[in-house]
């Protein structure tokens, strides 16, 4: 009976379709056509469900470290709190005390650090010393970074000297510490530091004594020791860093002692490179990069040398804002047998520069397995990826303080990583207090650094602090004279000030510098229209601003320069026709 219907109701089925058929010759086709789609969608479910996904990479090594590594701190914690009570060393609270540093709850984490100290003794005391040396080395580092970055600089001292006496030769402490003597200007404290360095030939302390000997003073020296630490034709892109250092300490000092060296050595290639690079970092002396660059072409250069050529030329043509050319550098030093952190590197900087954020951040980490003590990654490539990236998502930041912290635990007197850091506060979380603290760090260790004091300059200004803000402002005109926005943003302050003839002053002065700059056009003729009434003088400003708009100018400098020169031509036209003096804007930075 069971089959009688099955078989009655599939003849019901056949007849409407064959009655379907005569009646639209279409219709078996579009049928055959549905079956066939189904088929082939079916084909590619059943692939894609057997191909193995594509695993993402990870640097972490404990589910904590993952936690970490994306942000979620509140997880970390819980997770480092599982792992610690699983032993009584006190590492997992060091890394506890930590993420509250991040978080800026300075008050918990230097309490927390106070019971980890007692808990590291209490263990020492209880078991061999020698055994725990290891992790009594990264610990002790640890408690001294983390309680400077907490503000606490007489902790730092204290807990630093103390760990030194026990263990003078372990050499990461004695960065940090000879960091916290330089940003605390005691730098007889900071040459012992120095003296007692416990030095190899490796590249890393080459280059890290190289720094010590230029920041104390003692270019000599410093420049020998990077000098032989190029030799060793090991590392070129941890010795492009270690040149870019040294220019933020002085590039002006730097390109003087090169020269000297270039001219008593004319068959060094190495001098030369080193000029290049420090050029290239310019934007104003890009094209004197380039012309060394070209120059050496033809030249005879160890395998060392060519990729350092390249890269420099990179970094020229990428400050010289001609992306096409950047990225052709990059493209040519691309390897295909990845080998090294550097190979992995140079393909996540040519995936950042393409656009391709995904490619670029796997790429980037698998960088960092093959070396974990790179700080640029950190501090530069990975913070630029995950902006660019979460711009594309409409995603959140808050991960890239996890990055940012790992290189300053790598390498804390870089100014290049405290620079970044602050830059990331003021930027984008928009913390002005926590970017302030990283400045000032970095205005100790790079002192010359007139940009630093102009960034400082900007938060206090906005924080109504103008007088502050005028002296920092000074500060960087006196390290920098030859650059306009350091006089344009001062006239904008004396303006909103009231200060009008110091207003005007450094307006004609950023004039003199640049006599295209918009923003300082704009504000000119708003002085002009403003201040004294001179219509005439304004509309030139105005119309001089507006001419030099192009399809770079940030879209609300453009849009107040157009509305100012608009408002100009009609207030001149016709000035009672319902425009007043106080329409006109001012653009303050």
């Amino acid at each position: 009976m069971e089959n009688t219907n099955k078989n009655s109701f599939l003849q019901k089925i056949f007849c409407t379709y064959k009655k379907i058929s005569e009646s639209n010759k279409y219709f078996t086709s579009i049928v055959t056509m549905i079956l066939t789609l189904v088929t082939v969608l079916g084909i590619v479910i059943a692939v894609k469900s057997l191909m193995p996904s594509e695993e993402k990479v990870s640097i972490a090594t404990n589910p904590a470290e993952e936690a970490f590594f994306n942000g979620n701190y509140n997880l970390a914690i819980e997770e480092y709190t599982k792992l610690q009570a699983e032993t009584p060393w006190p590492e997992y609270n060091m890394e506890i005390a930590k993420i509250y540093s991040i978080k800026g709850d300075y008050v918990k984490s230097n309490e927390l650090i106070s019971k980890i100290y007692e808990s590291r003794n209490k263990t020492i005391d209880t078991n061999n010393r020698e055994e725990l040396k290891e992790k009594d080395e990264k610990i002790t580092n640890e408690i001294v970074l983390t309680s400077f970055m907490n503000g606490e600089n007489k902790k730092a001292l204290e807990y630093g000297e103390l760990f030194l006496k026990d263990n003078p030769t372990y050499k990461d402490l004695a960065n940090t510490m000879f960091t916290i003597y330089i940003s605390n200007n005691n730098k007889e404290k900071a040459k012992e530091i120095l003296v007692s360095y416990s030095t190899s030939d490796s590249i890393k302390d080459l280059i890290i004594t190289s720094r010590m000997n230029v920041l104390l003073g003692d270019w000599e020296t410093g420049l020998k020791l990077l000098k032989d630490a190029c030799d060793k034709n090991e590392d070129a892109l941890a010795i492009f860093e270690g040149i870019k250092e040294l220019s933020l300490y002085d590039k002006e000092k730097l390109i003087s002692e090169v020269s000297k060296l270039q001219s008593k050595y004319k068959n060094e290639n190495i001098y030369k490179i080193w000029l290049a690079e420090i050029y290239s970092l310019d934007k104003n002396t890009v094209s004197k990069s380039i012309d060394i660059i070209n120059s050496m072409k033809n030249e005879d250069l160890n395998e060392t040398e060519i990729f350092s050529t390249k890269f420099i030329e990179y970094t020229a043509y990428k400050n010289k804002e001609d992306s096409k050319v950047a990225i052709s550098c990059l493209d040519e030093m691309i390897n295909d047998n990845k080998e090294s952190y550097i190979d992995f590197y140079i393909q996540s900087l040519y995936d950042y520069e393409s656009g391709r954020y995904k490619e670029a951040f796997e790429n980037a980490k698998k960088s960092i397995l093959l070396n974990r003590n790179y700080p640029n990654i950190y501090s530069t490539l990975i913070p630029n990826i995950i902006i660019k990236d979460s711009k594309a998502e409409e995603g959140k930041f808050e991960n890239i303080t996890s990055y940012l912290r790992t290189a300053l635990e790598i390498d804390l007197f870089n100014p290049e990583v405290l620079v970044n850091t602050a830059k990331y506060y003021q930027d984008i979380v928009k913390d002005s207090n926590r970017a302030l603290e990283y400045y000032e760090i970095a205005s100790k260790i790079d002192s010359k650094n007139a940009e630093i004091y102009y960034n400082s300059a900007l938060i206090k200004i906005n924080n109504q602090r103008e007088d502050e803000g005028i002296k920092l402002l000074d500060k960087s005109i006196e390290l920098d004279s030859s650059n306009a926005k350091y006089y344009r943003t001062l006239g904008s302050v004396y303006l909103n000030k009231g200060k009008n003839e110091k207003a005007i002053n450094a307006i004609r002065s950023a004039y003199a510098i640049d006599e295209k700059d918009i923003i300082n056009l704009n504000n000119a003729g708003y002085y002009y229209i403003c201040v004294e009434g001179d219509m005439d003088r304004a509309l030139v400003n105005f119309k001089a601003a507006y001419n030099e708009i192009n399809e770079n100018t940030d879209s609300k400098i453009k849009e107040i320069i157009t509305e100012n020169y608009n408002r100009i031509k009609t207030y001149k036209k016709d000035n009672s026709g319902g425009l007043t003096i106080s329409q006109f804007k001012l653009i303050e930075y």
